[in-house]
């Protein structure tokens, strides 16, 4: 959650099992950094870890209290909250890790949007405010394992705790001051815990609290979005806590003369000073929104809220993508040997494939060479002639031999000796005499250049005879009776 511009010039931090990539915020009671997860293959995620300060890390209540915010919304899920993932403590320093959301909240996204001069339209405001509202019921009915309700109360409902993501998608955050039934820290009563200028009435009078006084929170978010003022945020705490009590609410069609009055009744009633004209529920709000946005047309779903969002924050977005990658891809030893093994046997069956000849020491004259598999790695494919005689097909021409004395054969280049042909179209010759007929295949031929064959009488394991070529002679006629 919070994004920030980049991860340029970021110093790394070992907490644990998390690499603290660089500091968001600091908050009432702990810090809060990106952090990013590791694990085997190549495992990784970006994450938010919220690190309790040093200087309370000696306070019993408040480590009670920062616990508290974990256990509590460990039993939250939906999508309108931020999940939390982990707890604990690293060399005695607590810890919370919670799911990072990619956005900006309703108060920075607000002056950004006066700094440029844009207007956020009215449809994605009670966009915005709906979904948190959802959030915030289900946050309201939660219950633990067993099925007891937990009664809980955010408490701090402010712009800062409802993020807007650059995929459309709202988020309600930290519960760090939350009320639950169960929890370890109790509060005391009077005690005021929160932001002032976002308390309910009763909250601000310390009385008593339910789940409405976070209505009047989301009110007050929802007045200031719509009016781009603030509500009840005096010069000091005491006058703050005055307006929250008594200042009179001027309705926001009266601030902003392009709101419609009918969304005037929405906000008045989230923002009653008596509990009981309140809504009921959060998701009473969520319901008359949604209603609010079918009776004007207003087109405000997740995807024209991203589209805002990301064509709002195009700069940023864009810096990012060109920032260096904080995230970085380790694999398992094991895995890369064997990609690296499978590479090497790719290669080799190419090279085979081609019909290059793979640089190999030399053997000795008449043993063929072999390939891992048992074949002959020089030894040409060896087709069938019709005549029955073996002839290679594809085999390459060896260098010429002088043909011996004698033998018309030095028309043509050899492979051995004569009538040993080289290459399947070199016509044969016997005897002297070049026949007409069409050319036979070469006999016997490897193709390798290696030694001839020995003569005919060699003992057992030698190559096989040699059957000589001849020309077919014509038939002779029969004789006349």
């Amino acid at each position: 959650m919070w994004p920030r511009r980049g991860y340029r010039g970021v110093d790394v931090e070992t907490f644990g099992r998390y690499e603290l990539l660089r500091k968001i915020a600091i908050g009432g009671m702990g810090a809060v950094y990106l952090a990013r997860q590791k694990g085997p293959v190549g495992f990784q995620k970006l994450l938010v870890v919220k690190r309790l300060l040093p200087h309370l890390s000696e306070d019993d209540e408040f480590i009670e209290m920062f616990l508290d915010e974990g256990r509590i919304a460990a039993h939250l899920n939906h999508p309108n909250i931020a999940q939390i993932y982990d707890l604990g403590d690293v060399d005695g320093q607590y810890f919370i890790a919670m799911e990072y959301v990619h956005g900006e909240a309703v108060g920075p996204l607000g002056l950004r949007a006066q700094q440029r001069k844009l207007t956020i339209p009215l449809g994605l405001k009670c966009r915005i405010i709906a979904d948190a509202a959802a959030g915030l019921d289900a946050a309201h009915n939660a219950r633990s394992p067993s099925g007891r309700k937990l009664a809980l109360i955010h408490r701090d409902v402010s712009p800062q705790n409802v993020l807007v993501g650059y995929n459309g998608g709202v988020k309600l955050i930290d519960f760090g001051v939350a009320k639950a039934s169960g929890k370890f820290s109790q509060t005391v009563v009077g005690t005021i815990k929160g932001k002032h200028a976002y308390m309910s009435p009763e909250q601000a009078r310390g009385e008593p609290l339910d789940h409405r006084s976070d209505i009047f929170g989301l009110g007050t978010v929802f007045y200031e979005l719509l009016t781009h003022q603030r509500l009840f945020k005096r010069d000091t705490e005491i006058a703050t806590l005055k307006a929250v009590v008594g200042t009179k609410i001027v309705p926001p069609s009266e601030v902003m003369p392009d709101i419609p009055k009918e969304l005037d009744a929405i906000v008045l009633k989230a923002l009653a000073r008596k509990r009981e004209e309140r809504f009921a529920s959060a998701g009473e709000v969520q319901l008359a929104l949604d209603e609010f946005l079918v009776q004007q047309k207003l087109h405000a779903t997740p995807a024209h809220l991203a589209a805002f969002m990301q064509d709002t924050y195009s700069e940023e977005l864009e810096e990012e993508r060109l920032a260096a990658e904080p995230t970085v891809i380790h694999y398992d030893p094991r895995l890369a040997a064997r990609q690296q093994a499978a590479a090497a046997a790719a290669a080799a069956g190419d090279t085979a494939g081609s019909g290059q000849r793979p640089t190999a020491r030399p053997t000795p004259a008449g043993t063929p060479a072999r390939k891992p598999g048992g074949s002959s790695a020089s030894a040409p494919a060896m087709v069938k002639d019709p005549s029955g005689v073996s002839a290679s097909s594809t085999s390459p021409m060896a260098p010429a031999r002088r043909a011996p004395t004698g033998s018309s054969a030095a028309t043509a280049p050899v492979a051995g000796r004569s009538g040993t042909s080289g290459g399947s179209a070199a016509p044969a010759r016997s005897g002297g005499s070049t026949s007409s007929a069409a050319p036979m295949p070469a006999k016997g031929g490897t193709g390798s250049g290696r030694a001839p064959s020995p003569p005919p009488g060699r003992t057992a394991g030698s190559a096989p005879k040699r059957v000589p070529t001849r020309t077919p002679e014509p038939p002779e006629e029969p004789e006349e009776p």
